[in-house]
């Protein structure tokens, strides 16, 4: 049964139902309802490639959601745990802990993928009879809560480079997301080198869901409240000015004195509001996070906005020199929020959430988006600071004759594919900003396969301000919305199912690759990698090869170096990153590769984030769903 809604069906409800189109809105069709809050697809839950994870049967962490990524690539679910102690009553083992008891579990009973584990509690004998006990943190109160659970079985996982097999301890723990419940298998490690706390693998998502790495915290999108870029929220009785970001992930909180306890893991600081008002707190801190050559302590803590109670990560920084003393990130926006572009001060009354406005769908636009103009394709992004959408174009006239009884606007801009296009547009009026006069445009514009117009500002460009397109809150006749948990919505492919391994054609070879969600760029195995100079660009030659006898050289320009964060144990590495053209199905793109030795590795190739979020959704039960086994 089909209930998770086509994404190009959701962007022309939400683009032409703005538009006044004759398109029906009605309750089955809305992005936002689905037989219930939560998007399906075949009865599978949906998940984005972040998403909240909750402890079903820790009671002092019930009810609370902790980010984790949901990585199709991996075969075990991991959670951060501190202090992890193992010990076993068998006598074989009794005198051993910790990873000298795990590394001679795995020498007795052999390598955790033979699955000894799954008899190995059958006869006294094989009996482990082993106990973890292990602290998990509180997102909100940085607590360390102390579980104690039977030690399941053992966890393998491949170190980069020469670090053989890491073993993890596991147990069984309840874990739910949406409307499921699973009782998983889970591996525990000290994640605190990485982003999120929970990495969630196959032993969750094994018959329960698919994966659309495009969206983060997909599940929270129907319940996203509406704000503005303009708000006042609320730190116990502080009063806060609230900006928001779409380009940092980071919670940024105006904060003066701040000291950091290493040793106590605290930090103490003066939250300062408006008007200079301030007030004092002592808290876990989270991390430290370096910004430029700088570090900032995080913490986390609760901000009122509208009636609206959440727990969100801050960055603490000065900000005194800034008109507001929050500045909501990315990470924020995509767990609670959607933003309207064309709104102030929302929360003055109670927000309304997504769900309310699920019979007249506004126009929902990404931070990223490609707008059609005249059959060309410009990048374009919603600004705050315009009402008139604005183009800042590479050249600008005005021409003495006129069409339609009204002068033309000779310009050029630059398109998606860094080619200029000169073009002349009747000019409907003119708007004064400042001392710049900014002629109008009303073009042709194509969304989502639709054709209508609407009023364009036109700018030089400058080295300040260089080429770029602005949507405005006066884009559409209604309200605009900007849901930062995607990018590109204006694009959104029908859903394509595919399998977490299938068959793709790279440049000219035809291998099995492995969709892995959890991995920012695409990856592939590279031998005898030498690099060079060409025409003062940083260059490589590499070898492809893998088990099935195909070898190929490769020469390209390197155009990034991407540092890989390393696990507990290792050391982070750098690999060069080159383009390659990569075809799936019916999708042909060309993305970024990092080159990297996988002969350790089952699949000499993973598609990651970058080639996944043009409209796969990724099933961690079968194999070539999408494409034909070779």
């Amino acid at each position: 049964m089909m209930k998770f809604i086509s994404r190009t069906l959701i962007s022309l409800l939400c683009i032409f139902a703005a538009q006044s189109h004759s398109l029906a809105t009605s309750l089955e069709q809305s992005p936002f309802y689905n037989n219930g809050p939560h998007y399906h697809l075949d009865d599978k839950l949906v998940m984005g490639r972040i998403e909240f994870i909750y402890y079903a049967n820790v009671d002092s962490l019930k009810g609370v959601g902790v980010p984790a990524k949901i990585d199709t690539g991996a075969d075990t679910t991991s959670i951060h745990a501190l202090n992890i102690s193992i010990q076993s009553s068998n006598p074989k083992f009794a005198d051993l802990q910790g990873e000298a008891l795990l590394k001679s579990i795995a020498e007795s009973f052999g390598d955790p993928d033979s699955e000894w584990w799954l008899d190995s509690f059958d006869t006294p004998e094989r009996n482990i009879n082993a106990t973890v006990k292990f602290d998990l943190i509180h997102p909100h109160t940085g607590e360390a809560i102390t579980l104690e659970r039977p030690l399941a079985r053992l966890s393998g996982i491949q170190g980069r480079g020469d670090h053989g097999i890491l073993y993890r301890p596991v147990i069984e723990l309840a874990l739910s997301s949406g409307d499921i419940t699973v009782n998983t298998a889970v591996n525990l490690t000290d994640r605190s080198a990485f982003s999120y706390p929970i990495l969630i693998g196959k032993t969750f998502l094994r018959e329960q869901a698919w994966v659309d790495s495009s969206y983060d915290y997909l599940q929270q999108e129907p319940e996203a409240k509406i704000i503005s870029n303009k708000e006042t929220a609320y730190l116990d009785d502080l009063p806060l000015a609230i900006s928001v970001s779409l380009a940092n992930r980071r919670t940024s909180l105006n904060a003066a004195n701040i000291k950091v306890d290493e040793d106590k893991k605290q930090v103490s600081f003066e939250a300062v509001g408006k008007n200079n008002k301030s007030k004092a707190y002592t808290l876990p801190l989270l991390k430290m996070l370096k910004i430029g050559d700088k570090h900032h302590p995080m913490v986390n803590m609760p901000i009122s906005i509208g009636q609206e109670l959440k727990h969100i990560e801050l960055l603490l920084r000065d900000r005194s020199k800034r008109s507001t003393q929050l500045r909501l990130g990315t990470e924020a926006l995509n767990q609670y929020f959607l933003i309207d572009l064309s709104a102030e001060f929302l929360a003055d009354k109670a927000l309304k959430s997504a769900m309310d406005f699920a019979n007249k769908p506004p126009l929902m636009m990404s931070p990223e988006e490609r707008i059609t103009i005249d059959d060309v394709t410009f990048k374009a992004e919603p600004s705050f600071a315009v009402n008139t959408s604005l183009m800042r174009v590479k050249s600008l006239k005005t021409l003495e004759r006129s069409e339609q009884n009204k002068p033309i606007a000779a310009f050029s801009a630059t398109d998606i594919y860094n080619k200029v296009y000169v073009f002349e547009q009747p000019i409907d009026r003119n708007i004064v900003v400042g001392e710049v006069t900014r002629p109008v445009i009303t073009p042709k514009i194509a969304l989502a396969g639709k054709n209508y117009q609407t009023d364009i500002a036109l700018e030089l460009a400058s080295k300040d301000d260089p080429e770029e397109l602005l949507i405005g809150e006066s884009f559409a006749d209604g309200p605009v919305w900007v849901n930062t948990r995607t990018n590109n919505i204006f694009d959104k492919r029908a859903v394509i199912r595919a399998g977490y391994v299938e068959q793709a054609k790279v440049e000219d070879l035809s291998i099995s690759v492995k969709l892995d969600t959890g991995a920012d760029v695409s990856s592939m195995h590279a031998e005898q990698v030498k690099r060079f100079d060409k025409n003062g660009k940083p260059m490589v030659t590499f070898t492809y090869r893998n088990s099935d006898g195909l070898e190929q050289e490769f020469t390209r320009e390197v155009v990034d170096e991407m540092t890989i964060k390393a696990r507990v144990g290792e050391k982070a590495n750098s690999r060069p990153v080159v383009m390659m053209e990569v075809k799936l199905g019916n999708v042909t793109e060309t993305v970024r590769v990092n080159l990297q030795n996988r002969e350790n590795f089952s699949y000499s190739m993973i598609l990651g984030k970058n080639y996944l979020r043009n409209g796969f959704v990724v099933s961690s039960d079968g194999r070539f769903i999408l494409t034909k086994q070779p």
